[in-house]
């Protein structure tokens, strides 16, 4: 695959992911649409190339074939004039375009069951635990969300914070602490055991502070929690 493609079918056919745990005592978790993998290529690249690639990668994330042909129109028009071979900046305004556009163009062709179910099972991944939280947590956020951010929206914006800061008061008590608190300390420690004791000074009191949920969520500045200094290794 084409990087150019890799890139644009992460951006413009990839469900966005679920709310995830705080991963490091020291950062706001805010969960963030991430492009697919890029890849590279000798080849010189046509537009035309580059539809089966898209499609494949479309169709791995999103069953709709309708959507993800959609989706290819619309890249086909804004990088109508890019060179194929080389994947765009994250700061290329076509990027940006290719979303809205897709957004306008495309929704209608979604189906909500499929775009749900992934969402929830992204959501849940390998921890059946989190099932009750991931599933208060859709209809938490289709509340204010349409069903296309969910696909090619800005899940780091301030719309998709706002319907999270919602979520975490309607879905509250959802998220088991333990699995919230074990995936932080795995992010806090990175392997390392001796940082455990400060790792759990620190969890203390950032859920002393914020509800699991708001910190599984990333709505919680973690780095405002009172008492942090005091955990610092002596």
């Amino acid at each position: 695959m084409v990087g150019l493609v890799a890139l644009l079918v992460g951006c413009a056919g990839s469900p966005a992911p679920a709310p995830s745990p705080a991963s490091t005592a020291e950062s706001n978790p805010t969960p963030a649409a991430e492009p697919a993998a890029t890849a590279t290529s000798t080849s010189k690249q046509t537009m035309e190339s580059q539809r089966e690639p898209f499609m494949q990668g479309c169709m791995k994330n999103v069953k709709a074939p309708d959507y993800c042909e959609c989706g290819f129109e619309q890249f086909r028009e804004v990088f109508k004039d890019a060179d194929l071979n080389q994947a765009p900046p994250d700061s290329d305004p076509r990027l940006v375009k290719l979303r809205e556009q897709t957004q306008a163009a495309c929704a209608s062709k979604l189906p909500e069951d499929q775009v749900k179910a992934s969402f929830v099972s992204g959501c849940i991944g390998d921890d059946q635990r989190k099932a009750a939280y991931c599933q208060c947590a859709w209809p938490a956020l289709r509340k204010t969300l349409a069903l296309s951010d969910f696909v090619v929206g800005d899940t780091g914006g301030p719309r998709f914070l706002e319907a999270k800061k919602a979520m975490v008061v309607v879905c509250k008590g959802k998220f088991p602490a333990d699995v919230a608190k074990a995936d932080f300390m795995t992010g806090c420690t990175k392997g390392d055991a001796g940082k455990g004791k400060v790792c759990e000074c620190l969890w203390k009191r950032v859920h002393a502070t914020f509800t699991t949920e708001e910190i599984v969520a990333g709505t919680a500045d973690v780095n405002a929690a009172p008492g942090l200094d005091q955990c610092k290794p002596h």
